[in-house]
Order: C-alpha cells, then structure tokens, then sequence
C-alpha cells in the first residue's frame, strides 16, 4: 500500500514506479521503453520539485519524500511496493466488465436479469464455493458499471458464469472471448507458482485482453488499474507470484476492528479502544497453549483393515506401503488451513501440458500424515467454457499429500457438456 502522504493518484501520474499520464494509456500498451521506469534519480529530482513548488500539490505524481526510505536503506518507494491484485482485479477491472458484458447479453436476449440471479441463487455450489458464493446481480449494475460484490464473490462469478449461461452465448461472441480473456488473465495472476514460459503467457493474455476490450467497447475508456495490470508480467519477475502480496490478510485483519467499533457503539477515544482490544487479544492468543493452528486437523477417525479395502484400492495402497496392516480413515481433513473432502479433486500430472486430476475416494492417516486415494479423471480443454471436462482413466493412485505439486481442492460439475472443473488459478505443469 502507498502512503498517501507520498504519491497523489488524482492528477494526471498513475503509478509508484512509472511517471505516466492519463492519456498515454488509452493509445500505448506497456512495451520496451513505452513507459520509462520511474528511478531513484527522477524520484528524488520529482521530489525536491514538488517541495519546492508550494503553488502545486505534487509534481510527476510525487508529493514528498517517502518516510519509509528515511528509515530504512534497503527499501525505496520506487521499488518497494507491489501491486495489489484484489483491489486492482476482483474488486476493479472483473465487477466493471462483468457488468459491461451482462449488460450486452441481456440486450442481446441471450438470458434476461431474473434468469441470470435464478442461476446465481440456485446454482449447486460445493465447498470453498459455496462460501464464497456470489450475491445476485443488482437492478442498477448497468448505471453503475459493477455488479457490486467482493473480492471472493467476484472471483466466484467470473469461474461459475460460463456454467450457469456458457450453453446460451454462442462461441463467436466477441463479448463473451472478452470475458473468458479475463478468465484467462485472473487464473494466470492468481497462480502461485510462475515459469519464464507462464510469464510470457500472462503478458500475451493481457495483451490480448487489453485490444478485445477496446475492440468491443469503444466507447469505454481504459481505466488506471487496466494499465497496472500491463504492468503485472514485469513486477511478478521483482516480486515473484502477487497472489502472495495481496492484501487479503490485511482486509481480515481490518474486519476485526470494524466489528469493534459496531459492538462498542461510542467512538470516544476509539483508538485506544481498539489498541487495548487488539492487545488483549494478542496477549489470550499468546498464553493459550491451544492457540497455535495444528498442521492437520481430523475431526473422527475409523480404524480399518487393509485387507478389507476395496481390491483396486488395496493394491495400488500395498504398493505403496507394503507393510501396513492397518490404517486410519476419514471423509474430511484440514491441512495447513486447507480442508480436504471426499469427493473433491486435485491437481495430478499431466498430458500434453494440460492438467490431469485425481478425485479423492478416501483419505487415510497414516503416522500423521494425510494420505489421498484418488480415482485419476483424464481432462480435455473447453475453450468456450475455459475449464476442463473430465472423465474417470479407471485407475487408482495413492499419493501423499507432500507429493502434491498443486495442493488447492477443486469442485466437479455436472453441466450439459458433461462434467466440468473450472480452475481457480493456472497450473504450471512443466517441472
């Protein structure tokens, strides 16, 4: 986060580590030398300026000098804050197409308002879904160019949209490539792992992205975040997966004081309200010997026999731990903050470069340590619905949950096309 004591986004300058303008943005795309790198040099050249001038707020975007490098020597305001990927994609650019784009179906008649939050309301959820499942779409979001929402419900839509109205909108509809190119973009920004390969794949989606939008929506002007988010290939190199920087945390953080202040109901010294709950909280946390999250959490356990499990599973799990008799079974675990169910699927191998899966038909706790029986489902890519349908090979793998190179849980869905999964983000098959 950028103090505001330091930039000022409200004239024509965009960013920390570029002194753009407004209007560059709407004609050039980030390329080589497009849009010059702010420097510690121009900085502090922009800097002295903007102190010196006491007739304009700042100068170049830049209204003093950051307080944090006065402090700190290994960190610059040029250079030291991130992009925040919340802010600037589920809750900016997603809400504002996603409403542009409905918009155009619904004129189109492809699907009307109430149909679209009956599928919203009535669709069949699972898991980590159905928590962050999205609020139906509101009557104003057209004036409004945003379908409102958080970051998580946002985020939600955009994966289920193509299953809920995907058989409706034909495949050459410019709107909807517009729409499954931001699919593209969220999935390859939210991943936590990153190639050069997937880099150059994320700048090329963007690319693409970026003219589908102007070629479709003329009348619409590019907006800052469209252009921080050119930006994204390049600072993912400096910082590594942004997924990792955003401020998520931050936001849970923040509700609990929010919650504070609604339950105190007086804001006289709020302040140091908040500080001494906040501390007494720290201080019961510390002194709770149960406080500190277990790495695997197990709510009931059945101990079973080995030799009473089903033969295909009995054989794959004999291979892999020979000398077991018997072993510990359960239907849902959590791991690191992670909750495993049966019936979810996980990420396992590959085939030409796309991702296979494996759905989980039982866990078993072996020494304390998660092990996942998975019946293997081969995936075929839809590229009208950006997602995977997938069919069971009629194998059976046991593996470790330590021998997982992507360990976040998907959901299957039945959909006319057969059974889907819409990945939450890209995943880097290459070793």
């Amino acid at each position: 986060m950028v103090p505001t004591s330091t930039f000022s986004w409200s004239g024509q300058t965009l960013t920390s580590f570029q002194p753009e303008e407004r209007s560059r943005i709407q004609e050039h795309e980030v390329g080589p030398g497009t849009f010059p790198p702010r420097t510690k040099s121009n900085y502090a050249l922009h800097v002295n300026a903007a102190l010196s001038d006491t007739a304009e707020a700042h100068h170049c975007g830049v209204k003093r000098q950051c307080p944090i490098s006065d402090k700190l020597s290994y960190f610059h305001a040029t250079s030291g804050y991130p992009p925040d990927v919340l802010h600037d994609l589920l809750e900016g650019i997603v809400p504002f197409e996603l409403a542009l784009s409905l918009n155009v179906f619904i004129k189109k008649k492809y699907i009307s308002l109430q149909e679209l939050n009956h599928s919203i309301s009535q669709f069949p959820y699972k898991w980590n879904d159905k928590t962050n499942c999205p609020q139906p779409i509101p009557l104003t979001f057209a004036s409004r160019k945003s379908i409102g929402g958080n970051a998580h419900e946002n985020w939600c839509l955009l994966r289920m949209l193509p299953f809920m109205i995907g058989d409706r909108v034909p495949e050459d509809d410019a709107v909807w490539q517009l729409l499954m190119a931001l699919k593209d973009v969220v999935e390859l920004v939210m991943a936590p792992v990153h190639t050069d390969e997937t880099l150059g794949y994320m700048e090329s989606k963007i690319s693409e992205h970026r003219y589908r939008f102007l070629d479709v929506f003329p009348q619409e002007t590019l907006k800052p975040k469209h252009h921080f988010l050119e930006h994204y290939p390049e600072l993912t190199t400096s910082f590594g997966p942004l997924v990792a920087l955003w401020t998520m945390r931050f936001e849970a953080k923040h509700r609990f004081f929010k919650r504070i202040v609604r339950q105190t109901g007086s804001f006289r010294n709020i302040l140091r309200t908040m500080a001494r709950k906040h501390q007494s909280m720290i201080a019961y946390h510390l002194h709770d010997a149960d406080a500190q999250r277990p790495m695997l959490t197990v709510s009931k356990m059945t101990q079973v026999a080995v030799e009473v499990l089903k033969d295909s599973i009995r054989e794959s799990f004999a291979r892999k731990f020979p000398r077991t008799e018997v072993v510990n079974m359960t239907d849902k675990v959590t791991i690191l903050g992670t909750s495993y169910c049966v019936g979810m699927l996980l990420p396992f191998g590959s085939t030409g470069g796309l991702p296979d899966f494996g759905e989980i038909l039982q866990i078993i706790i072996l020494h304390e340590s998660p092990v996942f029986v998975l019946r293997l489902l081969g995936g075929w890519y839809h590229e009208h619905l950006r997602s995977f349908k997938v069919e069971p090979t009629g194998e059976i793998e046991v593996i470790l949950h330590s021998e997982l190179k992507d360990a976040y849980p998907l959901a299957a869905y039945n959909t006319a096309d057969g059974r889907m999964v819409s990945l939450k983000h890209f995943i880097c098959t290459s070793d």
